[in-house]
């Protein structure tokens, strides 16, 4: 089966409140890395045919992130997901496949979960797979809409249009679907405007492919935050501590010590040897890789550096530089290496 991915990236961001008119939302660092490339880095082992990547707001910026490994479309207007999905139309239309939509402000979204989601959609043969998720707060969130008997969906409400029953659901839509991409781009243009912001909503579909007897399903995802948009800088603050403990987890379990996670900013990017002891107060970001048996820290940033095996870094700040095996540096050296 072809698959393809849309990526979501057009949006303003407003909530970050930024005095640069072109930073991007999935622009923004978690641990030194872009949003936007933590969903990249998640679709790729996929192996989809094309990934297209929409931008519009700070788009030049974005378009630097990601052009290395997706196509780019820009969204001029913001009308809408299920405009911005249109403007993918000239590299997709046509191609048999399905295609994954994704946001791009979702950096937790693993791997494995999508392919979950694609096995869902393909042993059930359904022709479009909506992704939600529950929450005790669904402020802010389209609401899926079951019939009451079946618990088939009928429809996803966006908040906006919900009646006060509507509003109580607290079965929401994330955003993330697989949908055949043939049916994609014969149905997009359908879409209308008859809402309560005039946009045009991808979500729009649902009723839609059901009206015409296709066959929808719904994934509820289990973990909440791994759908988690960022809309400003407290959810990005809580997105990089969820991010920061999954690396640093991992590490500990490939073998390497961390005296205090709360303490270690590790991109995840960086690879680190067996034995090596991260001690507090550290930071290691970019392409870094450290070897066997070293101790890094405290108080150590660390950006794009190569260390060899049994090294000693103390109190210091390299930035590009190589540290040959056993080396020793520090305290308050800045640059040591070759």
């Amino acid at each position: 089966m072809n698959k393809y991915v849309i990526v979501l990236a057009a949006g303003k961001g407003t909530g970050m409140n930024s005095r640069d008119p072109e930073h991007s939302k999935v622009s923004y660092p978690i641990l030194g890395k872009p949003i936007i490339n933590y969903v990249i880095d998640a679709v790729k082992p996929l192996d989809p045919q094309e990934i297209v990547t929409v931008v519009g707001f700070g788009g030049e910026l974005t378009k630097s992130l990601v052009e290395k490994e997706s196509d780019i479309v820009w969204q001029k207007r913001l009308l809408g997901t299920g405009h911005a999905v249109l403007q993918a139309k000239p590299f997709l239309e046509g191609k048999p496949g399905q295609t994954l939509v994704i946001y791009g402000d979702t950096p937790l979204v693993e791997t494995e979960t999508l392919r979950q989601i694609y096995h869902i959609h393909e042993k059930n043969k359904y022709d479009m797979t909506v992704v939600s998720a529950v929450l005790e707060n669904p402020k802010g969130y389209g609401r899926i809409l079951r019939e009451d008997k079946s618990n088939r969906i009928l429809a996803i409400r966006e908040e906006s249009d919900c009646t006060f029953a509507e509003y109580e659901i607290n079965e929401v839509n994330t955003g993330i679907c697989i949908i055949d991409n043939e049916l994609l781009f014969k149905y997009i243009e359908r879409l209308s405007v008859d809402n309560n912001r005039h946009l045009f909503y991808l979500s729009e579909l649902v009723q839609l492919f059901i009206q015409d007897n296709y066959h929808v399903g719904v994934f509820v995802a289990e973990e909440m935050k791994e759908v988690y948009s960022i809309n400003n800088r407290v959810q990005l603050a809580y997105a990089a501590k969820i991010m920061r403990r999954r690396i640093n987890q991992k590490l500990m379990l490939s073998g390497v010590s961390i005296e205090d996670i709360d303490s270690a900013y590790i991109s995840p990017d960086v690879e680190i040897g067996q034995d090596t002891v991260i001690r507090s107060n550290t930071t290691i970001l970019g392409k870094s890789k450290i070897g066997e048996a070293c101790s890094i820290g405290p108080n150590t940033i660390l950006n794009n550096v190569e260390v060899g095996n049994e090294a000693e870094i103390i109190s210091s700040n390299l930035d590009g530089v190589k540290v040959e095996n056993s080396a020793k540096v520090g305290p308050f050296v800045e640059k040591h290496g070759k």
